[in-house]
């Protein structure tokens, strides 16, 4: 039996307790769907944006958090000739719009699908020019270098990846390090955007980063989840 008000108390934890469990389902079941599939596959996205998307590549457009993040990032901004880093590229969603807004853009990738997928996207969207993509693990392509925007879908899973295309979801300390050297790659006045999601396990190092300052410039409620979009930056 309950008193007044604890019906109302209890219920959150429930609702919590429910949408993680229905969101891990979703996201089992499009992880399935998103690379799982037989051929290339072609996907429209952000108005006349269109993307190919090979076989065993994230697609971040079926599962939302690419095409969320994408869109999140403000191409009204000054770009011109900015310094952009997409890590994880997957399908260079990314790197495209970034580059379409005319910034010069560095694409990182750890799966040699996923780089193959993004260059051929730069290539369809005339911005080959624009977009130089290396295959490597996070900052590793990039050292030594800063960018004025860095863009990350991560990981939102701990745990050891099945194979290179399972990192795309699991890590063991994905997460961490980029919250490590994230400073390291930073301009002056830099900053990052990272999309996460509720049903991800990393989001709580995010706030735990005493390093770095963040601030919520975009969050969905899309029933299953909620997906969020920090923007990342170094305290100076």
């Amino acid at each position: 039996m309950t008193g007044p008000g604890q019906g109302a108390m209890l219920w959150p934890g429930v609702a919590t307790r429910w949408r993680r469990a229905l969101g891990r389902l979703g996201w089992r079941v499009r992880r399935s769907l998103g690379w799982r599939a037989e051929g290339t596959t072609l996907v429209e996205t952000l108005g006349p944006l269109r993307l190919v998307i090979l076989p065993s590549v994230f697609n971040g457009v079926r599962l939302r958090t690419g095409a969320f993040l994408a869109d999140a990032f403000d191409a009204g901004s000054s770009l011109e000739q900015a310094r952009v880093l997409d890590l994880g590229t997957g399908s260079g969603i990314g790197a495209v719009v970034a580059a379409r807004a005319g910034a010069r853009v560095t694409a990182t990738d750890i799966n040699p699908e996923a780089v193959r997928c993004a260059q051929v996207n730069a290539l369809i969207h005339h911005v080959d020019h624009q977009v130089d993509v290396r295959l490597g693990d996070l900052f590793e392509p990039v050292r030594g270098e800063r960018f004025d925007v860095v863009l990350f879908n991560p990981p939102y899973y701990r745990g050891h990846p099945r194979d290179v295309t399972d990192a795309a979801w699991r890590s063991v300390d994905a997460f961490d390090r980029f919250l490590a050297q994230l400073p390291a790659h930073l301009t002056r006045g830099g900053f990052a955007l990272v999309v996460l999601s509720t049903d991800g396990d990393v989001g709580s190092a995010l706030r735990a980063a005493a390093h770095l300052k963040t601030r919520l410039v975009r969050e969905r409620d899309f029933g299953n989840e909620r997906l969020v979009v920090y923007e990342v930056r170094a305290i100076s």
